[in-house]
């Protein structure tokens, strides 16, 4: 996949913030100028070629293609990345990322720790990242694992991977991800091209949107 600037965008309003989401699975704070990804699992691709199962290689370089092209679109002050930067032990896919990262030096980069977030800390502090549990930001709390939902700010999550069936009128069905925004906590798509989809129950009044051939559909 090669990375397209022009790919339509939506707009949503969450807590009286305006979130741009993009096709490339990733949001837009417009009022912070924030770049927001989760679930990105740099160096699956090698992990899994190392332990003799074959990945081609595209599926790895597709998470710095449309990275990259993100920054380049939004310029934004901040990455802010809600878990699961790396997948597993260090491999040589950590080579690629710190040279993205020091392309774009004059960009912070923040990192929730998630579950697979299990390498070194200095190795990550490092490459100018900085490591939070959580984070309190404006109207949102940023985590890595969703919560039940009863905490005092409007949580924004990863981890869960989240998608929909969408049935059609011949009852054939297709499960595509989502960003999902309930009414107390929103869950972002798995950044990380080669990763899976859980599928998810939506509450009355929540905002669904699935990405599907790299566009956006508001379907709940």
């Amino acid at each position: 996949m090669t990375y397209q600037a022009d790919l339509q965008t939506l707009t949503i309003a969450v807590e009286g913030q305006h979130l741009e989401l993009h096709p490339h699975r990733a949001v837009y704070w417009v009022d912070q100028e924030t770049l927001i990804v989760s679930d990105l699992h740099l160096g699956k691709v090698h992990h899994f070629r190392r332990s003799g199962i074959f990945i081609p290689m595209h599926a790895a370089m597709d998470n710095y293609e449309r990275l990259s092209g993100l920054l380049m679109k939004y310029e934004p002050r901040q990455l802010l990345i809600l878990g699961d930067l790396f997948h597993s032990t260090l491999n040589i896919d950590w080579k690629t990322f710190s040279e993205l990262r020091l392309t774009f030096h004059h960009i912070a980069f923040t990192l929730i720790k998630g579950n697979h977030d299990i390498l070194d800390t200095k190795i990550i502090t490092e490459n100018q990242l900085t490591l939070h549990t959580e984070l309190m930001l404006g109207p949102f709390r940023f985590c890595h694992y969703p919560d039940d939902g009863s905490a005092d700010h409007y949580t924004i999550a990863g981890h869960i991977h989240p998608g929909v069936r969408l049935v059609g009128h011949s009852k054939q069905s297709l499960k595509l991800p989502c960003f999902y925004f309930g009414v107390n906590q929103g869950l972002l798509p798995a950044f990380g091209a080669f990763t899976g989809i859980a599928l998810i129950k939506p509450e009355p009044a929540s905002q669904v949107v699935v990405i599907s051939e790299e566009q956006l559909a508001q379907v709940h």
